[in-house]
C-alpha cells in the first residue's frame, strides 16, 4: 500500500517549498511525486447524491471547483488559488487566504496555491474572493462545471 504526504523543503534560491512524496509501505522508499498525476489528489465520490459543481479561472492563475452544501459553499482539494492577490483585494480575503497558509491548507505549488482538503466557506462569494485573491461583486463568476 502506498501513502502520500507534504514535505516543508528549503531550497537557497527559491526560498520555502513543498515536496509531494509517495511512501511504499513495504520497502519504506519514498519517491516525489505529481499530486495531480499520482492520485494523491483524487476525487471520492461522496456517499451522498453527487452535488453541482461549479468552477472559476482567473488571469492571475486561479483554477478552482466547488459546490454547494446546505447554507454553505465547499471548495474542492486540489483547486489552485491565484498565489498572489490584487492591489484593491479586501482585507477579508486577505485575511482569510493567510489563515488557509498558515492552517497548511493552502500551499505553494507551480505559481499558484494548491488546497489540500475541501474547505466549507460561508458563502461563494467569500470563497470567489480567497480563490482568485481581489474584488468580488456575486458569486456570478462560479459557473456550472461543463458549461460556458
Amino acid at each position: 500500500m502506498k501513502e502520500y504526504y507534504v514535505k516543508k523543503i528549503y531550497h537557497p534560491q527559491e526560498g520555502e517549498l513543498y515536496q509531494f512524496l509517495e511512501l511504499d509501505a513495504q520497502t519504506g522508499e519514498e519517491q516525489t511525486i505529481d499530486p495531480f498525476e499520482s492520485g494523491m489528489l483524487k476525487f471520492y465520490p461522496e456517499t451522498e447524491a453527487v452535488p453541482d459543481i461549479f468552477s472559476i479561472t482567473s488571469k492571475r492563475g486561479a483554477d478552482a471547483t466547488g459546490f454547494y452544501r446546505s447554507e454553505k459553499f465547499v471548495v474542492q482539494r486540489g483547486s489552485k488559488f491565484a498565489a498572489s492577490t490584487s492591489p484593491k483585494c479586501p482585507k477579508k480575503y486577505v485575511k482569510l487566504r493567510e489563515n488557509l497558509v498558515l492552517d497548511k491548507l493552502l500551499v505553494p505549488f507551480e505559481h499558484q496555491l494548491l488546497l489540500m482538503e475541501d474547505t466549507e466557506f460561508d458563502s461563494p462569494m467569500l470563497a470567489m474572493g480567497a480563490v482568485i485573491g481581489g474584488w468580488v461583486r456575486g458569486s456570478h463568476d462560479w459557473k456550472e462545471a461543463g458549461k460556458k
